[in-house]
């Protein structure tokens, strides 16, 4: 599904050189991962450039060699000010696996929360085997049309879900929060100022916290489809088609954002659904990645983040909630985007 360009105001977080095209992958692999390398590198520095705000606080660097005092100046007065120039560049946030707050947050991922990960594949995968090979039998060519229909909303609501499970752990909440700050909202945390982080998680952390979302709905569908009679089942295939392409599409939501960021060695079928818009492509959500990380916040297809943005949508809820509450949305995402030791 394509959709209309983004807004004017969005348009110029578009670097150049985007995701390489047709002729560019054609030319053989080491143009295309000369391609994509210049690709994450635009991304990450769009990032840094963003984060204007956050480097409000930093004094400009004096370039080095500069002199600094009248003609005459002492070796001393030149050791001072090359000691007062690298302060002033530790003072300075870096952003990438560096930056001071990635690595503590990235220390913050325990032994237990690999184990509820573990738990949640094995359970998740295990379950939409089991549900997919019964919802097999259940479909009648009656049905196409209403299991198609089915199938593309649960799509279209999965890209809904994704994006407000994004926008509320992006916008709200605190990593010192009891249970929820280190297991869910921290890696929100990370993936901000380092965004190249999710490309080095395995399967089992990209998508750990995806499946665990979709374990009960998946076992209720489970329930379902070895208690309800035939005739039950057939009336109900639509349904279940919506809710299995849901928990599917949520499932795999976290896969296709880490796509998002690889920028080379992808499968050709891969960038072929991000060509085609089909799941989140890759120049899309780069839009996202401009701080201070307020709009496009849809990562499963990103189909909806036009329109969403259009209407003022997430801006409209946190007035509301900003309103009723006092706080300010992102305050903690900018508060470690700061940390510099």
């Amino acid at each position: 599904m394509l959709l209309p360009p983004p807004p004017s105001s969005l348009a110029q977080a578009l670097a150049p050189g985007g995701s390489a095209g047709p002729g560019a992958r054609a030319a053989g692999p080491e143009l295309e991962d000369a391609a994509g390398l210049r690709e994450q590198q635009q991304d990450e520095e769009a990032a840094e450039r963003g984060r204007a705000g956050a480097m409000a606080g930093c004094t400009q660097r004096v370039p080095a060699g500069t002199n600094l005092e009248p003609d005459g100046a002492s070796s001393e007065a030149e050791a001072a000010a090359s000691a007062a120039q690298e302060a002033r560049e530790d003072a300075c946030p870096r952003w990438g696996a560096q930056h001071a707050g990635a690595r503590e947050l990235a220390e913050l991922y325990s032994p237990g929360k690999r184990l509820q990960e573990w738990i949640s594949v094995i359970l998740c995968f295990s379950l939409m085997a089991f549900n997919f090979y019964n919802l097999i039998f259940c479909v009648r060519w009656e049905h196409a049309f209403s299991v198609v229909a089915g199938i593309l909303a649960g799509v279209i609501t999965a890209d809904f879900v994704s994006g407000l499970v994004h926008w509320g752990a992006d916008s709200w909440g605190s990593v010192e929060l009891p249970i929820v700050g280190k297991a869910f909202i921290r890696p929100f945390r990370e993936h901000h100022i380092d965004p190249t982080a999710i490309t080095r998680h395995d399967f089992i952390e990209t998508n750990g916290d995806n499946c665990m979302l979709t374990v009960v709905p998946l076992a209720n569908m489970a329930y379902k489809l070895v208690s309800l009679s035939p005739e039950a089942l057939h009336q109900a295939c639509p349904w279940e088609c919506y809710v299995f392409a849901l928990a599917v599409f949520v499932t795999l939501t976290n896969q296709i954002h880490k796509w998002s960021h690889t920028y080379f060695g992808l499968p050709s079928w891969v960038v072929f659904l991000q060509d085609w818009h089909i799941i989140l492509p890759r120049k899309h959500h780069r839009i996202h990645h401009v701080s201070p990380h307020e709009t496009y916040f849809c990562i499963t297809t990103g189909w909806l983040n036009y329109p969403l943005e259009k209407i003022g949508f997430w801006r409209f809820l946190e007035n509301i909630i900003q309103r009723l509450t006092g706080e300010k949305p992102r305050a903690d995402d900018m508060k470690w985007a700061q940390k510099i030791k």
